[in-house]
């Protein structure tokens, strides 16, 4: 009997054994699947480091045509110098129009001349304001008073050595055969056209040849008084990717009739119009294309006539328009660079 329960009892043992030698080979194979698994799951998720080495999946020759191109500029806008004549509103009917000879010299002119203070290029003056000269020039086949600036602040650099343009309209002497007529004006528009001569210069590098931004304010100063900026003008602000115009245009109005001590009066010592252009860094021209005097009911007042006299000569320039199509791209330097 003891015999059978020891051999019943061994042959128990035996099988938990096996049994037990069964699970352990079930787990080790559990694990190993695991650890397969975990191992090609970061092996997938750390492919990339091998993907990117082949350089055939970066080079150009597998893109497709259309990646080779370059990007799509938009010219719809853009518009040739000679456009400028089209875009003029007030030139039929303006109280002072431009001839190819007329002499502004006393009639138009900057601040400062008739200063007996230090002036903008002379040695030891140091205000913000632009030197200007005047002349006659002929913009898309119209004459319009050019007025360039000149300049004199060599070391400045922030600016490129541009100032405020801070220019004024005698009008006692403009309505000099007849000074009545100034009481009648309530409102003053300046015709403008801005032209760009070179890239422009943004703060983050230059861009395509265009105004980018150009902008000032329009006023009077009677009696010698400051009596502030009326209006304010800001031409269009064309800036980007794609080419932009070469030019901009605005109509900058002061309503000097809004308060007494703006309103001309031919009693008075001095009557100015003024118009000031603000400091930017890139080289643009500003041109007046006409000028308009109105009553309160919006009638233009015509200047007497032969107000601005002609016998004027000018050297006569020529203006070309910048390329229009092409695309902006910056160089490692910071530099742009067009392309066609």
């Amino acid at each position: 009997m003891k015999k059978v329960l020891a051999m019943t009892l061994a042959l128990t043992m035996s099988a938990l054994m096996f049994a037990s030698c069964g699970d352990s080979a079930d787990n080790s194979e559990s694990k190993a699947d695991a650890t397969t698994t975990t191992t090609t799951t970061a092996a997938e998720t750390e492919a990339p480091a091998e993907s990117e080495a082949p350089a055939e999946s970066e080079a150009p020759a597998e893109t497709t045509a259309e990646e080779d191109e370059a990007p799509a500029v938009d010219n719809s806008n853009w518009k040739p110098l000679s456009a400028i004549a089209e875009s003029l509103e007030d030139i039929d009917n303006a109280s002072i129009k431009f001839a190819p000879d007329s002499d502004v010299t006393g009639i138009i002119s900057c601040f400062y001349e008739d200063s007996e203070d230090v002036k903008p290029g002379e040695e030891g003056y140091t205000g913000d304001e632009a030197k200007v000269n005047f002349s006659v020039q002929e913009v898309a086949g119209v004459p319009m008073l050019k007025c360039d600036e000149e300049i004199y602040d060599t070391a400045d650099e922030e600016n490129n050595g541009h100032k405020v343009l801070k220019i004024k309209i005698d009008m006692n002497k403009l309505f000099a055969a007849q000074p009545e007529l100034m009481d009648n004006i309530f409102n003053v528009k300046a015709e403008l056209v801005a032209i760009a001569n070179e890239q422009a210069v943004y703060d983050d590098g230059l861009g395509p040849i265009t105004v980018g931004w150009y902008g000032g304010a329009i006023g009077s100063n009677n009696k010698g008084e400051w009596n502030g900026n009326l209006g304010t003008y800001e031409m269009v602000s064309d800036q980007g990717e794609g080419w932009c115009n070469q030019w901009a245009h605005c109509v900058a109005s002061a309503r000097v009739g809004l308060k007494d001590k703006a309103k001309f009066n031919h009693e008075n010592e001095t009557n100015f119009t003024t118009l000031m252009c603000w400091q930017v860094k890139s080289d643009i021209d500003l041109y007046i294309a006409d000028i308009v005097f109105e009553d309160d009911a919006g009638n233009v007042i015509a200047i007497p006539e032969g107000a601005i006299p002609g016998g004027a000569s000018y050297e006569k320039e020529e203006l070309t328009d910048a390329d229009s199509d092409g695309i902006i791209e910056y160089a490692e330097d910071g530099t742009v660079v067009l392309e066609k």
